[in-house]
């Protein structure tokens, strides 16, 4: 692709005026209730794996901005939050034609960690940094992207979104902002509606 046909695909792409102010809402909303903090405290005091503590942390605050962006859409029906209910096959069985798993790479297809099935189906991946000793988590985040990504590469998907936690205080953000970064990033987002957000 041409340096101008990049730039008329990256100006045409938009997310759906709904979408993007949910997804506003949503990330401000995490911030704001310092979640990713109140996740670590939890690990802290109570020793649970960090993925089952920000699932069911973080899947109260989307159902609710989800509910307050979307009041027409029955949020039981419309957000799943794995390990919370029935497993992602059954929930997406009333509305996908594909009812059970299917092979990808030698695994079973694609899990969010949160799904939203309506009025756009939106994954959201939900990883770290690891262990505070590990220092930024770069690996882990290139992971996490990319996995994500896969997501609308199947077509299972259409915007997948990775919220990213740094557990070491080392913030990646300074990381992201070099030219092939930023380019990287950019193609994530216009070739396959991925978009990360750190946290």
């Amino acid at each position: 692709m041409s340096e101008k046909d990049f730039e008329q695909k990256r100006q045409s792409l938009q997310m759906e005026p709904e979408i993007e102010r949910f997804v506003f809402n949503l990330v401000s909303r995490l911030k704001s209730e310092r979640i990713f903090a109140s996740i670590e405290e939890k690990i802290n005091s109570s020793k649970e794996n960090w993925d089952i503590i920000a699932r069911s942390m973080v899947g109260e605050i989307v159902k609710k901005v989800f509910q307050q962006s979307f009041p027409e859409e029955d949020v039981s029906k419309a957000v799943y939050v794995e390990g919370r209910g029935n497993p992602i096959e059954l929930f997406l069985g009333g509305f996908e034609s594909r009812k059970s798993p299917y092979p990808l790479f030698g695994c079973l297809g694609i899990f969010p960690d949160i799904a939203i099935l309506r009025p756009k189906r939106i994954m959201i991946e939900l990883d770290n940094s690891g262990s505070p000793r590990q220092g930024r988590g770069g690996s882990r985040f290139k992971m996490a992207l990319a996995k994500a990504a896969f997501g609308y590469m199947t077509g299972e998907w259409e915007y997948c979104f990775v919220f990213f936690h740094n557990r070491g205080g080392q913030s990646i953000e300074p990381y992201l902002e070099g030219n092939k970064e930023k380019r990287i990033l950019e193609k994530y987002f216009i070739d396959f509606h991925t978009k990360p957000f750190l946290f």
